[in-house]
């Protein structure tokens, strides 16, 4: 596996825990790929201690060339928006009095102009102090390689807690899919494949709610970008049929990261006194003002039609999946086996 999908894995997993730990019971969605691509742009313009603390938050102590490494992917990322309703929007903006370098004005082949997104910009987060601003936004609604029938969608009740629940147009299929299990967490595993399997929806859903929140305290707490890798390997997994049922959903997210960044050590980049963007302008005190990032997602039914073909090591007998209660997903991108998003859904 590739340094730089190492690196972005690892960097999703950090940014999950800190948005799962501020709260336990409210959904979460972002676009890791999304961030780490934007902060990669900003990490080429930092020099001294401000250019290694953002090496070691975004983990590419490994990544022999950066720049390449991220310009690769998201080269394979943006393809994926001709097979889906998929935008990814990563943009540096720089106040014009820091005479931006020609040589970082040359590096924008990181950044993709935004088409679907609007309103990106929180309200009152650009000022006369505002420096450098990063943006990034990511929308996308699921277009399955098997659909979901929408005769077979129904109301069902969502648990959203052991004594509480919700209704939630419950979507229902069954196919052949790869499904793992965690067994010392009691978590089982589905792969859905998008269409043309260029990307695939995982989702890790506990057996049931058995503490006082959600039910993903105890998988939250235990995930790491090593175990997620390990969860996930297909080689873990097996073909089998399986009865699905899924929340029909929309999730939508809207963050400043920069407390997140300051939490996982790159508080330097935010810092007028410590900060060093001088391979972007040779302003001293160039900081990052805002690092804003706008998500929204939607789990429909779309899909294509298709017969069920059995692959190997099918299970003969039919499991069922069926998230009416709390879990965990992550949207990868198969080619590169990045996270484009990540996420957690526990109430309608």
């Amino acid at each position: 596996m590739d340094a730089v999908q190492i690196a972005n894995t690892a960097f999703a997993v950090d940014v999950f825990k800190k948005l799962a730990e501020k709260d336990k019971t409210t959904n979460i969605i972002f676009a890791p790929l999304c961030t780490s691509t934007s902060l990669a742009l900003a990490y080429k313009a930092a020099k001294g201690d401000t250019a290694a603390q953002m090496k070691q938050g975004l983990h590419l102590e490994n990544v022999k060339d950066v720049p390449f490494g991220f310009q690769t992917i998201t080269a394979d990322a943006s393809k994926l928006s001709t097979f889906y309703s998929l935008k990814m929007v990563k943009r540096v903006y720089a106040e014009k009095s820091l005479n931006p370098t020609t040589k970082f004005d040359q590096s924008s082949y990181l950044i993709e102009k935004p088409s679907k997104m609007e309103n990106i910009l929180i309200e009152g987060s650009v000022n006369d102090q505002t420096k450098i601003l990063l943006v990034n936004a990511a929308y996308f609604v699921t277009n399955w390689m098997k659909k979901f029938p929408e005769d077979q969608t129904k109301e069902c009740p969502f648990r959203i807690s052991k004594t509480e629940t919700k209704p939630v147009q419950m979507m229902n299929l069954e196919a052949t899919f790869c499904l793992g299990y965690i067994n010392d967490l009691k978590t089982k595993i589905l792969e859905l494949p998008c269409h043309n399997k260029h990307m695939s929806m995982l989702i890790l859903l506990p057996k049931d709610i058995e503490d006082d929140t959600t039910g993903l305290e105890q998988l939250e707490k235990e995930l790491t970008p090593e175990k997620l890798l390990q969860w996930t390997n297909p080689s873990v997994m097996a073909n089998a049929k399986v009865n699905v049922f899924l929340p029909k959903f929309k999730v939508e997210g809207e963050y400043d990261f920069k407390p997140i960044l300051e939490s996982l050590g790159m508080t330097n980049m935010f810092d007028e006194n410590a900060s060093d963007f001088s391979e972007m302008s040779e302003t001293k005190g160039v900081i990052l003002s805002r690092v804003i990032h706008k998500v929204s997602l939607e789990v429909v039914e779309e899909g294509t039609e298709s017969r069920d073909v059995p692959g190997y090591r099918i299970l003969q007998h039919k499991d069922e999946f069926k998230a009416d209660h709390p879990f965990l997903f992550f949207f990868k991108h198969n080619k590169t086996r990045s996270i484009v998003f990540a996420g957690r859904f526990c109430s309608p």
